[in-house]
């Protein structure tokens, strides 16, 4: 099998309605210096010379760019070494690919299909208690069973908005994402006092310059205390520490692996993170988390609901599940009306 040509589609999904913050409350950053509903995505296809083809995904980004694709036209896929292949883009395509060549759900790939659905939760930017509480009520129709806010602590909003979902939809687990904004363990305490006797986490309630700090917030409160990290060796500082709950792992495919097996060892449960990207993306993320058993905390797989279509054919979020596909490799098919809609540009390479 040789690889004969590759695709790039780029592609921009706006979000639905009552997803994302108010236009007054947009913030800006280097990475992110317009806002998130204009973030491009490319779809990326790898096709070969025996009519199997392997789709993936780039991150986001917010200016069309040139893509000089990497060295594959020639090449054999199986030439690939599945562990060097991560992070996302052409590297989904050839993890597809391969998968499809020996017919193997990736999930295979990753170690075993441990788990047929991983739990997800719903997801929303900063926003007022209203707006909070009619988006509580959409999770809980959709049959979820705990909602993800992004939030700060100078919003003054926080506890209003936790007890807006907690009284239209008490069964909803909260996950407070303030992206370290809490600031510092006085204002996390205050806030966590505050609602005792809720189902709530902290997530990256504030920096993570001393897990000590994090520890007494974990010993002092019934909040739950999940911190974001990016590699093995944090992982390993909070299990020695003691200071974590539960765990919000950003690496999507062998790095999510390796942490939370990590932290399985010390019985801490994990959950995917994401960057809100439609549906592909998240297909990635899931095979890699129906290998870890412990990823049982509503993970971040939301991009395929919160766009206005996940380019794919079918739902992969039900009930608040996310289903692990049977098929070959991602095991998913590409809506190509849905593609050609959302379509901005489209380049080739033979």
């Amino acid at each position: 099998m040789k690889i004969t040509h590759l695709e790039r589609r780029g592609t921009v999904v706006p979000f639905l309605p009552g997803i994302l913050s108010p236009p007054e409350l947009d913030e800006f950053t280097p990475a992110y210096p317009k806002p998130i509903g204009e973030r491009f995505h490319d779809l990326l296809y790898v096709h070969t010379d025996t009519g199997l083809t392997g789709i993936g995904m780039s991150g986001p980004y917010f200016e069309r760019h040139e893509d000089q694709p990497p060295d594959l036209l020639g090449k054999d896929p199986g030439s690939f070494e599945p562990r060097t292949l991560g992070g996302g883009g052409w590297q989904i395509a050839l993890l597809d690919l391969l998968g499809k060549s020996i017919d193997w759900p990736l999930c295979r790939i990753f170690g075993g299909k441990l788990q047929d659905s991983v739990l997800v939760d719903y997801w929303i930017s900063r926003m007022g208690p209203e707006a909070t509480a009619a988006a509580a009520r959409r999770a809980v129709v959709a049959g979820f069973h705990g909602i993800k806010i992004k939030c700060r602590w100078e919003d003054n909003n926080v506890a209003e908005r936790a007890f807006a979902v907690h009284e239209v939809a008490p069964s909803l687990r909260i996950v407070l994402d303030p992206n370290e904004r809490f600031h510092n363990l006085a204002n996390s305490l205050e806030l966590a006092r505050q609602l005792e006797g809720l189902d709530v986490v902290f997530e990256d309630p504030f920096p993570k310059t001393d897990l000590k700090e994090y520890r007494q917030l974990k010993e002092a409160t019934s909040v739950l205390i999940a911190p974001h990290f990016q590699n093995p060796q944090q992982v390993i500082h909070a299990v020695e520490m003691q200071a974590v709950d539960a765990i919000n792992v950003a690496p999507s495919d062998w790095g999510f692996l390796d942490m939370a097996r990590i932290a399985e060892a010390a019985d801490i449960p994990v959950w995917q993170a994401s960057n809100v990207d439609p549906g592909l993306f998240d297909v990635l993320r899931l095979h890699a988390s129906a290998a870890a058993p412990n990823c049982t905390f509503g993970s971040d797989l939301c991009g395929n609901f919160v766009h206005e279509h996940s380019l794919m054919k079918e739902p992969l979020v039900q009930g608040g599940r996310a289903i692990v596909p049977d098929g070959p490799g991602l095991g998913v098919e590409l809506d190509e009306a849905a593609v050609a809609k959302y379509q901005v540009f489209h380049e080739q390479w033979h």
